[in-house]
Parts: structure tokens; sequence; C-alpha cells
């Protein structure tokens, strides 16, 4: 009986050394990724790709693999940290070069993607890729209206007042085209021109004398240029320059001599506003930081700003992505503080959405390095806005956009001589814009 006991015990030992003997398990991750490829299962295939890299499997076919699973994912900003790994391994696959560019763009980061697409030897990338790059022009147009006359009859004075003026928006046109142009791999080259007529009426009432209402015409024209400059891999310096040529005319005409002393002479206005400055970013994957300071110089009123700005992309992808913006308008009469804050996100495939919130007065200030100049006088006091991106192709996409003033307008009123005061009340402006971008074979 102890000699079969015994010799159990040493069969035990034999078998368990075998066991400890062997060679631990391992994964095939070449197989295994290349199955989940095959299989488009890309979920699995990042996951799986990277815990082989952290494993030590880094080679081309891993980072191309894993890359392509994130791209597919829309996680856009992942897979150009995969795909750049996998150009390291092999600088001429076509494949990873012309996703490694659609990932820079797809993630919201155009500058590294030209800066990377114009470090390409010639012929090493695609056709379909190189027109990504080429000049890019825009277009937009669209009207404005306003419930300023309505709002005024509402509000306005009432009593026997000896004097009363007021200045009133009806409707508006705008319209826009614009080129980026890219020269070289470092400067893009931002240009346009745009026109807007604004359509007014001005009403003057004098007790005993006259009551006088003309409509006017407040036209401007204006061109904008701003070029940006890449420093390095994350620094992009932004200078913008801005004229405004501004003309309009006196509506009103009265043979009385003392009513034409009160309502001035018959005359066309003609002066420019001038706007100057720039700023400077921070560039990463995810999120973008700039900060900026401009010279506003509106019918002689020089204000100075400052901005401080913020955008997020926290998926790595333009699927959900916000821009906040600070900022600080100043001079010789008056100091204001403005809040902006946009979110934006794709809504269906091919259809991005974006809302946006404005706190602070616009007038006299400017928005997006000047693209945007506000040189008119009524005080805004909010702005909503929504704006639909219709995505054709990489190269086509339009949009339409509305917006929402709520502004403050003003009457001058003498109830007697020498006690003039201005009076203040709200209105609304609704702007209707549609546009398009399109880039040139």
């Amino acid at each position: 009986m102890r000699l079969r006991l015994l010799a159990f015990i040493l069969l035990l030992f034999t078998f368990t050394g075998e066991i400890s003997a062997r060679e631990p398990f391992t994964i095939d991750y070449e197989a295994l990724t290349y199955r989940l490829y095959t299989e488009q299962k890309w979920d699995s295939l990042l996951i799986t790709g990277e815990q082989a890299i952290g494993e030590g499997w880094d080679y081309f076919y891993i980072r191309l693999r894993t890359g392509i699973a994130a791209f597919e994912l829309q996680r856009y900003a992942r897979a150009a940290r995969h795909l750049e790994k996998a150009r390291d391994f092999n600088n001429f696959d076509e494949l990873t070069i012309s996703l490694l560019i659609k990932s820079y763009l797809y993630s919201g980061q155009p500058d590294k993607a030209r800066r990377f697409q114009k470090s390409l030897p010639s012929g090493n990338s695609n056709q379909a890729v190189n027109r990504l790059f080429n000049p890019m022009i825009y277009v937009e147009a669209g009207p404005a209206f306003s419930d300023h006359s309505s709002r005024f009859d509402q509000h306005r004075q009432q009593g026997n007042g000896l004097y009363t003026e007021a200045y009133l928006n009806k409707n508006a046109f705008y319209s826009l085209a614009g080129a980026l142009i890219p020269a070289g791999s470092s400067l893009m080259i931002n240009a346009a021109v745009s026109a807007m007529n604004f359509n007014k009426t001005r009403t003057v009432e004098i007790t005993g004398f006259d009551s006088l209402s003309g409509n006017y015409s407040v036209r401007q024209l204006e061109a904008y240029l701003a070029p940006s400059f890449i420093i390095g891999r994350k620094i992009r310096i932004s200078p913008a320059f801005r004229l405004s040529d501004v003309r309009y005319s006196n509506p009103l005409r009265s043979d009385d001599s003392i009513v034409a002393r009160m309502i001035g002479p018959p005359r066309n206005t003609k002066y420019d506003d001038i706007a100057y400055g720039g700023e400077i970013s921070y560039l990463s994957p995810v999120w973008e930081a700039s900060a900026g300071l401009w010279s506003l110089h509106a019918d002689q009123l020089r204000t100075t700003q400052a901005s401080l700005g913020c955008i997020v992309r926290p998926y790595g992808n333009l699927n959900l992505y916000s821009s906040t913006t600070i900022t600080l308008n100043q001079n010789d009469y008056s100091q204001s503080l403005i809040f902006s804050q946009m979110v934006g996100g794709k809504i269906l495939p091919a259809l991005w959405g974006e809302a946006l919130f404005t706190a602070g007065n616009l007038t006299g200030s400017a928005e997006n390095n000047l693209q945007v100049f506000y040189n008119a006088f009524d005080k805004t006091k909010n702005r909503f806005a929504a704006r639909l991106i219709y995505i054709h192709n990489d190269y086509l996409r339009f949009s339409l956009r509305a917006q929402l003033f709520l502004r403050e307008g003003t009457e001058l009123f003498f109830p007697e001589p020498a006690t003039g005061k201005i009076y203040y009340y709200n209105y609304q402006t609704l702007s209707i814009t549609g546009g398009l971008t399109w880039n040139l074979p």
C-alpha cells in the first residue's frame, strides 16, 4: 500500500513539473490584427492593436491597421498618432500618407495637414489628396430684417415735446467673396472683399415748424487680408488688416432756414473705418488656445480690443467641438466685456450643426481675427445664432446661418428747450446668410 502511494506522489510531481516547464501562452498579434482588419471589427482592432504595441509588437503593419481602426471609428487625432508611427516605418506607402492627411484635416488640424503635405516629395501623394490643398474660395450672402420701426412707434416719447429725432434700421443685404491661398508649407493667405447695404430711416419732428422723415442707405465696401504663419509645429501667428469704406447721405431737406440748420445740410458723407492687429495660437490635436490684440477705428472713435480664446475637440475629431472667447474692448468713453460660446457637432452623416451665444455689446468690436467688424453704433445686448453645414464631399460644402441680435435703439427728445435727453428701447434684427466653400481643381 505504501509503495502505491509513493508511486502516485512521484507521478503527480512529474506531471506538475512538465506543466511548469512549458512555455507561457503567447498571442500571435500579427494574425489576430490581420483577421480583425479583414472582418472590419474596428473596436476590437483598435484595442488589440494598442495592446500589441504596448507589448512590443511595434512595426509598420500593426501601426497601420491600428491607425485605420481609429480612423474608421472617427477618432482622428488618435489615428494620426498611429499613422505617424506607421510612416516612420514606411515613408512611401500611399494609403498611410492619404489617411494621415485626412486624419489631420478631420481632427481640425488643417495647418498640420498642409505642412505635412508640402513636405512630401513630388508625386508622393495622390491627386485627390493634393486637391485638398489647392486654393479654396468661399462666398456668403444674405438679407437682414429688423423690427426697429415698429418698436420705435411703440416706445417713442409722448407729449408736447419740442424736438425729437431717431435713426431707424429697416433691412440690409450682405455679400462676401474670399479665398484661402496656400503659399508654401508654413504660410496661408486669407483675402476677402465684402459689400453691405443698410436701408435706414431718419425721422425728425420739430413742434410748430415741421415733421420730416426720409429713407437713405449706408453702403460699405470692405477689404480683408490675413496671412497666417506656422512656426515650428504648434505656433501660428496671424496678423490681420481690414479697411471699410462707408458712404451715406442726409435724406432730409427743408426750405425753412431754422429747420435746415437743425437737420443739417443735404450732403453726402464718406469716411474710412480701419482695423488692424493679430493673434497668436498654440495648436494641439484636441485643443487650441489663442490670444489677440487689435486696434479698431470706427468714425473717429478708436477702440483697443484684446481677447483670449480656446477651441476644444474632446474626441479628437469634429463630431463635437466648442469655442469660447472672452473679449475686452476699451475706448475713451467706455469699457466692455464680451463673452461668446459656440458648440458644434455632427448631426447626420454629412450634416453638422453649430449654436452660438454672445453676451455683451458687439458695437465697435471685431470677431475671428477681424473677419467681422461691427462698426455700426446701436448697442447690441445679446446674440443668438445657429448654423448648418452640409459637406457634399471633401472639396465642396454648403452652409446656412441665422443670427438674432437683441439691440438697443435711441431717441433724442427735447420736452422743452435745453433739456434734451436720450431715451432707450429694445428691438431685434434677424440676419440669414447662405454660403459655400470649394477647393479648386
